[in-house]
């Protein structure tokens, strides 16, 4: 009689996993480029989020976010401040750097920091951070990558889903508004304007130097 191992009936579907996130990244580039056009018809770069009360006869404006999990709580960050997700991150470590700085990643020629945030969030970290999945932060342009514990999710949201932050210190100073679900929204400009984020140059050429060296 054969005896069908436990490993054999938990086979992971990488063609079901690759299919997943093509379509998040061709909702991100969906939601981006609409964001664009409607920044465009309105004079505005992009639509805020929340956002101002709409005005009479406007109707209900949405806003695009990119959710993320950490310490199994979902953050968000609206599109517009995002470039792209990443999986399977070859991540360079960075010795003696802060806690939260995870590494450097190469995005096609360009050394970008690698943050988790969990520390600077005050969320446990009991589990070692892994870079399976991460989120590429940037306005104009790519600028540092955050790691998320699952695959990141591309969603809407109405201002009329927003409740004020809870400002303890559980979101990094940076949340702008929760959902009634518990998920926080980060505002965007303060996130990404955090001087934690910014890494001298020095830096960012020691772990360029010693990525050269392994790939040797």
């Amino acid at each position: 009689m054969t005896t069908h191992s436990k490993a054999a009936n938990n086979v992971i579907d990488w063609a079901a996993v690759r299919r997943r996130m093509s379509a998040a990244i061709e909702q991100t580039e969906a939601l981006l480029e609409s964001a664009e056009h409607d920044a465009g018809a309105s004079g505005e770069r992009h639509p805020s989020l929340p956002g101002p009360e709409p005005a009479a006869g406007e109707g209900e404006r949405l806003a695009g976010v990119v959710s993320f999990v950490l310490s199994e709580r979902r953050f968000a960050v609206d599109t517009r401040y995002i470039c792209e997700i990443i999986s399977k991150a070859r991540v360079s470590p960075l010795p003696g750097m802060p806690a939260y700085v995870f590494g450097l990643y190469d995005l096609r020629g360009q050394l970008l920091p690698v943050f988790d945030l969990r520390g600077l969030l005050e969320l446990q970290r009991d589990i070692p951070a892994t870079a399976d999945w991460a989120v590429v932060c940037g306005e104009t342009q790519p600028e540092f990558l955050i790691l998320s514990e699952s695959m990141p999710e591309v969603t809407e949201l109405s201002p009329e889903d927003m409740l004020p932050a809870h400002g303890d210190g559980s979101d990094g100073d940076w949340g702008r508004a929760m959902t009634s679900d518990g998920t926080v929204v980060l505002d965007g400009d303060l996130f990404l304007n955090d001087p934690r984020f910014f890494l001298e140059g020095e830096e960012i050429a020691a772990g360029d130097a010693r990525e050269k060296d392994e790939l040797q």
